[in-house]
């Protein structure tokens, strides 16, 4: 079978001759005499002005000595791109993924191995904190290394924790910490929601969907998990993940479905000042390592030193550390050019200071097992500290390894607003999901199995 034939499944609606018509141009003018490296990225504005300036600095010394020259172009769709350019057998020789995408098209061979490149580099699983380096991973192999990872943690206001001190100590809850157990974050959130006159709610002590990115690993914080490595099979109808996903549901039914919409529809988008938790209407939220770039950016600093960030919650006596993570990755797909300049530059990216200077821009986490204390120190995000130790923990959790794991991201997408506007209960929504994402699942399996044989 060709790359094309394996790839042709999910990319048929768009024809190849016309995507690459519209792939990304350059504006650079390579020297003479060099191996130009074509390296695609997703990333505009503040991002891709932060990764130029790394390129720049590959390309003026270690790019200089070896005669490589890295063109970074950005570009929109680049998941599809990529996998058409790679079919057509014209692939740039480093793409900018996202970890979720990597056992899919390592599954349809459309990346190169990178295990050799990595090791003569020196590059090898004591590089990386556990959490990355394994999803980098995909049946054995190494396809993958990171750019930027993140993970996520609670964010709660302090300031609005000190205005309700009375009413915080009225429920035996301390106003000058956060919630370390699931019963105290209901807790918590129940007496900083607020209310006006006419019954609208006005403000949320916490609320699951607000913005709700990470509810995909809610069941983490339960000591649970929908996916079974071992057998490769979901487990949604788990009691464990259903019991994650009842105590979603329960803040609609206390709050109100109606009453949840409205406030919901009222809030901006997360990079913007009417984001609920910068307008103070949430008072506290989970989100990523980036979002203290955000909170500063999008209040002209009035927020600074009125948040602070903490591990979220868990509902397992014990269970300390919870945390899913995620990473934006650098490939090489299968039929590159020239994968050894390229991996020049990604083993270039991923030395230490070029690594911190990155992500330090990009307000994220090292996926470094060593940081420096220089990077803890001076730091973008005060709360740095919090993520590296959350990435840290072995209780860190990454994307799973699953084939169809985009499948299962839209999947819950529609689950969840179904759950919270009460469409549907946990126990009888998840079985749903669970039947069409194993059905998904086997059918890819099926087909690889076919294409191999």
């Amino acid at each position: 079978m060709t790359t094309w034939k394996l790839l042709g499944s999910l990319v048929l609606a768009v024809p190849a001759v016309l995507l690459l018509a519209i792939g990304p141009r350059s504006k650079s003018h390579p020297p003479q005499n060099v191996v130009v490296v074509e390296y695609w990225e997703k990333w505009t504005g503040n991002e891709g002005e932060a990764l130029q300036r790394s390129v720049d600095e590959f390309n003026a010394t270690r790019g200089k000595e070896k005669g490589i020259f890295v063109n970074c172009l950005s570009t929109s769709g680049i998941v599809q791109k990529t996998l058409v350019a790679t079919a057509g057998g014209v692939p740039p020789d480093v793409a900018g993924l996202w970890d979720p995408t990597i056992p899919q098209m390592a599954a349809l061979d459309a990346l190169e191995p990178l295990d050799e490149l990595a090791a003569a580099h020196g590059i090898n699983d004591k590089t990386y904190k556990k959490v990355f380096w394994d999803l980098c991973r995909y049946d054995g192999k190494l396809f993958a290394m990171v750019s930027t990872p993140y993970c996520y943690a609670l964010h709660y206001n302090t300031k609005i924790f000190a205005e309700k001190a009375d009413q915080l100590r009225a429920a035996g809850l301390d106003p000058t910490r956060p919630p370390r157990t699931m019963d105290e974050l209901d807790a918590y959130a129940k007496a900083l929601d607020e209310r006006d006159k006419d019954n609208t709610l006005i403000r949320t002590g916490y609320l699951p969907t607000e913005p709700g990115w990470d509810l995909s690993y809610i069941a983490y914080n339960f000591g649970g998990s929908y996916w079974d490595d071992v057998n490769k099979k979901f487990t949604f109808t788990d009691p464990t993940v259903v019991k994650a996903f009842d105590w979603v549901q329960s803040y609609s039914k206390r709050l109100g479905k109606d009453a949840v919409t409205d406030f919901r529809s009222g809030m901006g988008n997360y990079d913007s000042p009417q984001n609920s938790f910068l307008a103070g209407k949430s008072a506290m939220i989970s989100q990523g390592t980036f979002f203290a770039q955000v909170i500063h950016n999008q209040t002209n600093g009035k927020m600074d030193g009125q948040w602070a960030a903490a591990p979220f919650p868990t509902a397992v006596p014990g269970l300390e550390n919870v945390t899913s993570c995620t990473a934006d990755v650098l490939v090489i797909p299968k039929g590159a050019k020239h994968p050894k300049e390229a991996f020049e530059f990604i083993a270039w990216l991923n030395e230490q200071r070029n690594m911190e200077e990155l992500c330090n821009a990009h307000c994220k986490i090292s996926p470094l097992a060593k940081v420096s204390e220089n990077f803890l120190t001076h730091h973008n995000n005060p709360y740095i500290r919090v993520f590296e130790t959350l990435a840290s923990s072995p209780n860190a959790h990454g994307t799973p390894s699953i084939e169809t794991m985009t499948d299962v991201g839209d999947e819950l997408g529609l689950f969840i607003p179904d759950l919270m506007l009460q469409r549907t209960n946990a126990k009888d929504g998840l079985a749903v999901v669970q039947a069409r994402m194993q059905a998904k699942y086997d059918e890819f399996t099926a087909r690889q199995a076919l294409h191999k044989n």
